[in-house]
């Protein structure tokens, strides 16, 4: 990080596509085009190792995710967490559920959410 005067970063967040549920672009090497949990992390793994090498000791890397629903399975989220402290030296410090009011995919699923969230 020449630009910055730094070699190391403090903080890094990270916020990567949802697999395939919106498609950011038709490029083939584009997170948001796959559509299978194995390849995601595969890819997530790859993406890790070229940023977390920069990251401080003892800093911060904080990964927005959410889950996708598929197959009558919720996943995404846990598997990449799951990928990163297996294969990387981070701790979990904490895990933050935010529940989207009147988001549109939900709208008259309330319900089913309820029912998925308690199963």
């Amino acid at each position: 990080m020449p630009k910055f005067n730094s070699q190391k970063a403090q903080l890094i967040i990270m916020h990567p596509p949802y697999m395939d549920i919106v498609k950011f672009t038709n490029k083939k090497e584009d997170l948001s085009q796959i559509d299978n949990i194995q390849e995601f992390v595969k890819k997530m793994k790859i993406i890790c190792n070229n940023f977390l090498p920069f990251l401080e000791k003892n800093r911060y890397f904080a990964l927005v995710i959410g889950d996708v629903y598929k197959n009558s399975k919720v996943f995404l989220g846990f598997y990449t967490m799951d990928m990163i402290k297996r294969n990387f030296d981070v701790k979990l410090k904490g895990i933050i559920i935010k529940n989207i009011e009147g988001n549109r995919g939900k709208l008259g699923s309330g319900g089913i959410w309820r029912y998925r969230g308690i199963e």
